[in-house]
């Protein structure tokens, strides 16, 4: 039998929990194909992707990073549509099921992509929270611009569809997901569903996790909007359009930081207090110098 749909779950030196993400894609939908892409692991990887029955195990030579090893396995790709999912979250009973029938029910949806159960950190368990609260669909585009709510874990998209937008950058630093969702948004529409999709395990300053350095991340996040701000739609809008895009981009980087340096000053730790100030400060020095909250903060730091 053919498989329907190709899932891609990239892997670097997390062998203990490769095995329980591979079950969870095995019960989220019918007649898949799963595609193992081991990104150099120098743990017992190999070994535990040996007695996972029914996978394709495709090992890079060395250690390329998170958008190579995806790349690696759309090419891999055996069949038309393809989904995607890290080691360390989960895919929902069913999901890429129901994510496949929205995607057939709508021929010039470029993917599909849903809502995520957010998890803690240390042991992986849903907090209650889902995100994102809203799910817009059709053309996203001037959305996403502003703000990234399409995690990679959720999405289930026409393979053709990357390849024609050049798949995914390295390099980003943990947005090389949204700057392809960019390019894809500005030509073609996208489907949701409203349910959850999948199992999200949050960032923090120990989980290892790319998205662990937040002041990074947002710093890639505000190269990677620049550049999209140069794609052809976006560079014939008018420039109020632009603008207002960056400024709210700005303004939610800058409301992270405080709210972090608020929570590291609360768990004692002075240091990353200061360095999240500091760059509250740094993305918007004007309303910085009038913000008592941050101000504060410079001081307790």
């Amino acid at each position: 039998m053919v498989p329907a749909v190709s899932v891609i779950i990239p892997t670097h030196n997390r062998a203990g929990l490769l095995p329980v993400a591979v079950e969870s894609v095995r019960l989220a939908g019918t007649d898949l194909e799963i595609i193992v892409v081991d990104d150099a692991s120098t743990d017992n990887t190999p070994e535990v992707c040996e007695r996972l029955a029914g996978i394709c195990y495709l090992r890079l030579p060395r250690n390329e990073g998170l958008a190579a090893a995806r790349n690696a396995g759309i090419r891999a790709s055996s069949v038309e549509i393809v989904a995607f999912l890290d080691d360390d979250d989960l895919r929902l009973p069913g999901s890429i099921d129901a994510q496949l029938r929205a995607l057939e029910a709508s021929p010039d949806a470029a993917f599909c992509y849903g809502r995520l159960l957010a998890a803690d950190p240390v042991h992986g368990l849903p907090t209650g929270e889902v995100i994102p609260k809203q799910c817009p669909d059709g053309d996203v585009f001037w959305d996403l611009l502003e703000q990234n709510f399409i995690s990679p874990v959720t999405v289930v998209a026409r393979k053709q569809t990357p390849i024609e937008c050049d798949l995914f950058t390295s390099g980003l630093g943990g947005v090389e997901d949204w700057d392809l969702w960019l390019r894809v948004t500005e030509r073609r529409p996208v489907v949701t569903i409203a349910e959850p999709v999948a199992i999200y395990r949050r960032a923090n300053l120990t989980s290892g996790q790319m998205c662990s350095d937040s002041v990074s991340m947002y710093r890639q996040m505000l190269r990677a909007q620049k550049s999209a701000l140069q794609l052809p739609r976006a560079a014939a809008a008018p420039g109020w359009k632009r603008r207002r895009a960056r400024s709210r981009l700005l303004s939610l980087a800058y409301n992270a930081m405080v709210h972090e340096a608020e929570t590291a000053l609360v768990e004692g730790d002075p240091a990353t207090a200061r360095a999240k100030s500091h760059e509250a400060l740094r993305l918007r020095p004007l309303r910085a110098r009038t913000d008592l909250n941050l101000l504060r903060l410079l001081r307790a730091a």
